[in-house]
């Protein structure tokens, strides 16, 4: 249940993190956004915990988000609808192993793109955008963002976006390698909250 609810908080904070910059065009949680896309590049990890650095402040943000949509707020609707799709997307890529390579390929040519001082920077997000638009996009369902005109028509927040979503596809897939399935959603989720109160407060 441990690994189950740190996986399913980084798909959480993928959603909150999407669902802030196309309402603000802002990253509040600078700290958040580098652990959701150092994931991408964590696929040899030793433990669930060491996906995200082994530090639970990073996922903060997906953990109070999980706490607060199974508590049903409704402030949270969007952010669970992009988490309920993308996770639906990862299940539906499971079975697409020339999509799989194409991501894991795309992923390897942004590596030797990042920088000691910005790993990432803006030729890894776009590398990053492009990778989700040209794989996860060409999916159904989609995962439709909802925001403000002004950012959502802004290329360098929507390249953030289609970043951020790549890093909840990821977390998805270690989710579902972790056990984690919809049943699960339904029947767990006072299981998944007390996981989560317990993770924050590590």
């Amino acid at each position: 249940m441990r690994d189950q609810t740190i996986a399913l908080a980084a798909v959480y904070q993928a959603s909150s993190l999407a669902h802030e910059l196309a309402n603000s065009g802002t990253i509040r949680d600078p700290k958040g956004w580098e652990t959701s896309l150092n994931s991408l590049y964590k696929i040899d990890a030793a433990s669930t915990e060491d996906v995200f650095n082994n530090d639970m402040s990073g996922l903060a943000m997906g953990l109070n988000a999980l706490i607060k949509s199974f508590n049903k707020d409704a402030h949270y609707i969007n952010i669970i609808k992009y988490t309920i799709t993308l996770l639906s997307l990862q299940g539906k890529l499971t079975s697409r192993d020339e999509m799989i390579n194409q991501i894991s390929q795309g992923l390897s040519n942004s590596k030797v793109l990042q920088t000691a001082d910005e790993p990432f920077n803006d030729a890894v997000v776009t590398k990053l955008a492009n990778i989700y638009s040209q794989t996860i996009s060409q999916m159904q369902p989609r995962v439709i963002v909802a925001g403000q005109p002004f950012h959502l028509k802004n290329p360098a927040t929507t390249e953030k976006i289609r970043a951020v979503l790549l890093a909840g596809i990821r977390a998805a897939m270690l989710w579902r390698q972790v056990g984690g399935t919809q049943l699960q959603l339904l029947f767990k989720r006072n299981a998944y909250i007390e996981e989560a109160k317990s993770l924050l407060r590590v």
